[in-house]
């Protein structure tokens, strides 16, 4: 009779894909507590979980996962045959990258958030930045904190949990923001990537706001607001920021809320009906980020 060790060496280890619905119960014992599944989220999902003392199966993945750890624990983990053992306090981070032999034993109960990225989308934004183009991540154990990881994934953690999940241009740049970090500092070869502190050319700033404000009520992507101007996601975002002193998804709302004020003192159409012309996803959706810059509701704002 094989013993254990031995049971784990000829099994085949499970592959793992996030983008179908469920399949992290291939690899933990409860369900997530939050899941970006039906999010409509591009290229990236998003896990929280509360798990007991647990060992995963070996498995793959066909995507590259970064977690966080929201508690204190022991654990052991296993990476590409590498057995490390870990401590992990808050604000740790492992980076399993796709394909990687995987196993993690926890010995107490832990919580943690993951976000997995399609290894795509750093080939795309590598070469925006000029990566080379064999890009490699290293395999991270949780040993170590990671504020700017940690920020993010508590980020994506608030959006889910606001359930309106509209904020798509937040999440592409938090997204994109999580992809250049990964390549400058997580990766076999590193990019230098340029900096630059004059902004976007006036030109160029006056036609990304032009086109914000002619798309107001659609579904603004930083893909198009970057390809308006010919630029890549992540320079457009640090440039565009240096400009207007916010980030683009900033100035999206501040101006949706300034055209629905207008509309508000009109009067003429119902607060459902400016939401969607403002290019919110609903009502909820409005209230929340009209109360954010105003202090008060829409309907408060009307009757004033």
């Amino acid at each position: 009779m094989l013993n254990y060790c031995e049971e784990l060496t000829q099994q085949k280890p499970l592959l793992i894909d996030f983008q179908q619905e469920g399949a992290s119960r291939q690899v933990f014992s409860h369900p997530p507590l939050l899941t970006s599944y039906n999010s409509g989220w591009s290229d990236i999902y998003f896990e929280h979980h509360y798990q007991p003392s647990y060992d995963t199966p070996e498995h793959r993945l066909t995507m590259h996962a970064i977690s966080t750890t929201l508690c204190s624990t022991p654990s052991e983990r296993w990476l590409d045959g590498y057995r490390q053992t870990e401590y992990q306090t808050v604000g740790t981070i492992a980076i399993i990258p796709a394909g990687t032999l995987h196993r993690c034993l926890w010995e107490e109960n832990v919580q943690f958030m993951f976000v997995a990225i399609e290894p795509t989308l750093l080939f795309s934004l590598g070469a925006e930045v000029d990566a080379p183009e064999d890009i490699e991540l290293i395999p991270q154990f949780a040993t170590k904190r990671d504020p700017l990881i940690q920020g993010i994934l508590l980020s994506l953690q608030e959006e889910l949990n606001s359930n309106i999940q509209a904020n798509n241009l937040y999440v592409e740049q938090l997204t994109t923001t999580l992809v250049i970090h990964l390549l400058r500092k997580y990766c076999v070869k590193q990019p230098v990537i340029a900096t630059n502190s004059d902004g976007l050319p006036k030109h160029k700033l006056r036609k990304t706001l032009e086109y914000i404000h002619t798309h107001l009520n659609q579904d603004i992507k930083l893909a198009d607001l970057a390809g308006s101007v010919g630029m890549s996601q992540y320079y457009f975002v640090r440039l565009f920021k240096q400009s207007m002193g916010i980030a683009p998804y900033q100035y999206v709302i501040q101006q949706r809320v300034e055209k629905s004020k207008q509309l508000l003192k009109q009067g003429k159409v119902t607060i459902t009906d400016i939401a969607l012309q403002c290019g919110f996803a609903n009502q909820s959706h409005f209230t929340k980020h009209f109360r954010q810059i105003t202090g008060v509701t829409p309907k408060a704002y009307q009757q004033l």
